[in-house]
């Protein structure tokens, strides 16, 4: 099975988790790791993940985890003023150093290979007649003994309780678009801030549901208008034939 982008077609199968898979699209594409090389290949990730719907969860995990991170930096470069928390924030820069050590190990993986098992460092040969006998330092008395280890004990990790992790259903971008196509057949135009506060969606919601206006726009299904930068979004029905001024 294979999945046909505009510019390449990609072997469902052939990568081993979510960097590696990331690693082949961005380079497809001659670009540098970054945030703005991130949201051009997201698409294309997503269109991958899809592919995989019938994978068991367990597998799935790491890839949907990208996935989310992937669909916030492409949220960025859409909406420019979008405001994150640091948790976010901090997970953008987590995948992009991670995907740069990735990226290192990948280009060291031939030198390893090549020189695994020679023998790069030689040790000094050891004296078969001079006994092995033990002679601490002058220095080391029991005070400092007992010191050395207390410092090693207070070094060590402390047991913490892992907080139960609360998953909260976000709204698919299928529900957002038979919601706002809905709408707009109803209402013939609205506007988007309106939209948000109606239902009450929550900062993740309200990004899928800018993307699922998009989709919309996409189709041909909406007309979608802004008069400048940060300013509210338009949505009406392209059938409706209401006039711009």
């Amino acid at each position: 099975q294979t999945i046909m982008t505009a510019d390449f077609t990609i072997k469902v199968g052939d990568f081993e988790g979510p960097f590696e898979m990331l690693l082949f699209l961005i380079e497809k594409h001659k670009l540098h790791i970054s945030q703005v090389s991130l949201a051009k290949v997201a698409d294309d990730y997503i269109v991958y993940l899809q592919k995989l719907a019938d994978k068991p969860m367990a597998e799935m995990a790491n890839f949907i985890l990208v996935a989310s991170t992937l669909m916030l930096i492409k949220s960025l470069s859409l909406l420019p003023g979008l405001t994150i928390s640091p948790e976010e924030s901090e997970s953008i820069g987590d995948l992009e150093r991670r995907l740069k050590h990735y990226q290192r190990i990948k280009d060291l993986t031939p030198w390893l290979k090549n020189n695994f098992g020679t023998r790069l460092i030689f040790e000094r040969q050891i004296s078969n007649n001079r006994p092995v006998v033990f002679t601490p330092s002058p220095e080391i008395k029991t005070p400092s003994l007992f010191l050395a280890i207390r410092g090693v004990m207070a070094e060590l990790p402390k047991l913490e309780k892992i907080p139960a992790a609360i998953i909260k259903k976000v709204i698919s971008l299928e529900e957002v678009m038979t919601d706002l196509a809905k709408r707009v057949a109803q209402q013939m135009s609205f506007r988007f801030k309106d939209y948000v506060k109606e239902n009450k969606h929550e900062k993740v919601n309200v990004i899928v549901s800018f993307l699922g206006i998009l989709e919309l726009f996409k189709q041909g299904l909406v007309e979608v208008r802004q008069n400048s930068h940060f300013e509210d979004i338009d949505i009406e029905n392209r059938q409706s034939g209401v006039p711009h001024y």
